[in-house]
């Protein structure tokens, strides 16, 4: 599709990050995005050993902020609701909201999907709908029954923008993705969800396990 065939064609990707959390991007080993899973446990954050550089990406309403720590890099992106013009998960969950302040250089702010003009804060990044990415420009639109997909899921915006900055030179970090195993993917109908993760299995991406829960009966048999 030709770059000026809908809005946002003409954003520039990769000055749209901002400066601070570019410089937190250069120095990261690992960029690690954390799914709405309710299936994701402590443990499994545990077991990656979050180091200080590493960045922490959550979506939305942040569904598993009481697992988070300011002791790594934070990052959340909202989605916008263009329909009641609203970015989901704003404000953010009490326990971490006063991490995310303006002069912050360790916790950030990322807005996708935006369909209006806006003056971010310091530390806030913003990308207009919709990013001129491949995965993202040619997104689906109508699904089979004729009913139009609502666009790219919030996690899908992030994952691809993070793998794209990373042909830049000095974003070498290594590019995780935790608790995108399809129990959550029911949970929010509208986007092309076949279309998202076949291109999660072709990139360039650890998609990382989560850990086994033993069950009543195995806790029960161990006595």
């Amino acid at each position: 599709m030709p770059a000026g065939a809908l809005p946002g064609g003409d954003q520039d990707v990769f000055n749209c990050f901002s400066p601070a959390l570019k410089a937190c991007l250069l120095k990261a080993p690992r960029v690690v995005l954390v799914a709405n899973n309710p299936a994701i446990t402590a443990a499994d954050l545990q077991a990656l050993g979050i180091g200080s550089d590493d960045v922490v990406v959550s979506f939305n309403k942040c569904l598993k902020a009481e697992l988070l720590t300011p002791h790594s890099v934070n990052v959340v992106v909202h989605g916008f609701n263009a329909p009641d013009h609203y970015f989901f998960g704003l404000p953010l969950p009490g326990a971490i909201q006063p991490w995310f302040h303006p002069r912050s250089d360790r916790c950030f702010s990322i807005l996708v999907g935006c369909t209006e003009a806006l003056c971010p804060l310091p530390g806030v990044s913003v990308f207009r709908e919709r990013i001129p990415l491949p995965p993202l420009w040619n997104y689906p639109v109508e699904r089979p029954g004729g009913k139009r997909y609502v666009g790219p899921s919030t996690g899908f915006n992030a994952l691809v923008l993070f793998d794209a900055l990373r042909s830049l030179p000095g974003y070498d970090y290594a590019l995780m993705a935790l608790g995108f195993s399809d129990e959550a993917g029911k949970l929010w109908g509208g986007h092309a969800w076949d279309y998202e993760r076949a291109w999660l299995r072709s990139a360039n991406i650890i998609r990382v396990g989560l850990q086994r829960q033993k069950r009543w009966w195995q806790l029960w048999r161990r006595r």
